[in-house]
């Protein structure tokens, strides 16, 4: 409970009931609720072998329904249904945000600063899928391994450092966490995930600190680091620690990052060995957009990843090959190529060729 409480006097520091009192020779207040209804599909035809086995199926990768509603000056709330396919091909319906965000003014050094609470964005995904956008072509790396979730039960503070890089900046490279020296965001949570029930009484510590650190001369190059310290979401309670680090540049015509990682055990607490001890892992990931006239893109990404360093002959190796075109306002047609690797003897390699529409509204 300790760990929780500073949370929540911050929460309570980024209200300003103040702004919400009225005077004669005050402006007319702003008009409450405002909402807004957006939505966010990845259709998709695959063609491909797993295990030597061929599949071939249109599906609907994921569908998005946001609501927001900004209901007063400094409270805002979204609720987000998820349509996925489960591997029997299943359409179901979850929860994948239901949060209330406190918004103010800044703080210091900090600005920008946040607060959500309730199924919230945990600390690294929200982050990392604005630099590699290409979500649609599945999971990112960290995520495609089982480490975290990219939202759970509990409660996120976030903010930016120092003010916001200037609009041309924004407008040509990007308008996503523009804080001049960096950002960061930090929060508690269940540990199971927003698609899981918590098993246990252990809450997990996420946080991310990103570092700009010559924003005047390389303004798209940024260093962050990752961390989770829990236990997975198991009755047995096993470790779950994560430790990562990427470098990162955006450019107008390009993006490129680099990811390393190391941990032990997981979030869904059955990375174990044979005597019930959580797996020490590790790996690393490339990844680079190239953007070209007409709105074409070209993409790869190599993923590197040994589930278990105290076995011999287990790293996964995974190569993503794609071409994208935008067809504007966040719609993107993407044509790829998936290959994944294993160093066990007599293990096929899996293979899948995918032509994803993500619309977007």
């Amino acid at each position: 409970m300790t760990d929780v409480l500073p949370f929540f006097f911050w929460m309570a520091s980024l209200a300003n009931p103040q702004a919400q009192t009225s005077s004669p020779t005050a402006a007319a207040a702003p008009s409450f609720p405002r909402v807004s209804v957006g939505g966010l599909w990845y259709l998709s035809y695959q063609d491909g072998e797993k295990s030597d086995v061929r599949s071939s199926q249109f599906l609907v990768k994921r569908g998005y329904i946001n609501v927001e509603a900004k209901i007063l000056g400094y409270l805002s709330g979204r609720i987000t249904p998820d349509v996925t396919q489960d591997s029997t091909g299943d359409v179901k319906v979850r929860l994948k945000y239901a949060y209330a965000k406190l918004s103010g003014k800044p703080l210091g050094f900090i600005h920008h600063p946040e607060v959500e609470f309730g199924i919230a964005h945990t600390p690294w995904l929200e982050f990392e899928e604005r630099v590699n956008v290409y979500r649609m072509q599945d999971t990112l790396f960290m995520e495609r391994n089982g480490l975290f979730n990219s939202a759970d039960f509990g409660v996120t503070a976030m903010g930016l450092f120092g003010e916001a890089l200037p609009e041309d900046y924004q407008k040509k490279v990007t308008p996503d966490f523009p804080g001049r020296y960096g950002s960061f965001a930090v929060g508690v949570y269940n540990g199971g995930g927003y698609h899981a029930a918590e098993r246990n009484t252990n809450k997990a510590l996420e946080g991310r600190l990103s570092v700009r650190p010559l924003p005047d001369v390389l303004p798209g190059f940024q260093v962050s680091y990752f961390g989770v310290t829990g236990k997975g979401n198991t009755p047995d309670r096993p470790d779950w620690d994560v430790n990562a680090v990427m470098a990162s540049y955006e450019a107008e015509r390009f993006v490129l990052t680099g990811t390393w990682v190391d941990a032990t055990g997981n979030q869904q607490g059955n990375a174990l060995s044979a005597n019930g001890r959580s797996l020490d892992r590790t790996g690393w990931s490339i990844f680079a957009e190239g953007k070209l006239n007409r709105g074409f893109r070209v993409i790869a990404r190599h993923d590197r990843w040994d589930p278990d360093r105290d076995s011999a002959a287990d790293e996964e190796k995974r190569t993503i090959l794609g071409l994208g075109y935008v067809l504007l306002r966040g719609n993107v047609l993407l044509i790829d190529y998936e290959r994944l690797d294993f160093d066990r003897p007599g293990r096929p390699a899996d293979q899948r060729f995918q032509a994803t529409l993500q619309v977007r509204f």
